[in-house]
């Protein structure tokens, strides 16, 4: 298990619960969740968003390895032989 990343089946349901419940209903459940909840809560937005950042940081690698691939074909054009 990577410690501050979301491993299991459990934390991702509890994630989605989170993003996709809203007003009264989220009102309510936070009214009646205890510190620990609220923690637990905290841990697991935190952890997506360092999920994002990585998928953000790979998305990023790739645009640049595509362009890297466009430009050795274009300069291998230019090349001599």
């Amino acid at each position: 298990m990577i410690k501050g990343f979301i491993n299991n089946d459990w934390d991702r349901e509890n994630l989605n619960f989170l993003l996709n419940t809203k007003g009264d209903d989220f009102t309510e459940f936070w009214a009646q969740s205890d510190e620990d909840d609220k923690k637990y809560a905290q841990e697991l937005m935190d952890a997506y968003a360092r999920e994002l950042q990585l998928k953000s940081e790979l998305l990023e690698i790739e645009s640049r390895l595509d362009n890297l691939t466009d430009a050795k074909v274009i300069l291998e054009k230019f090349a001599l032989k």
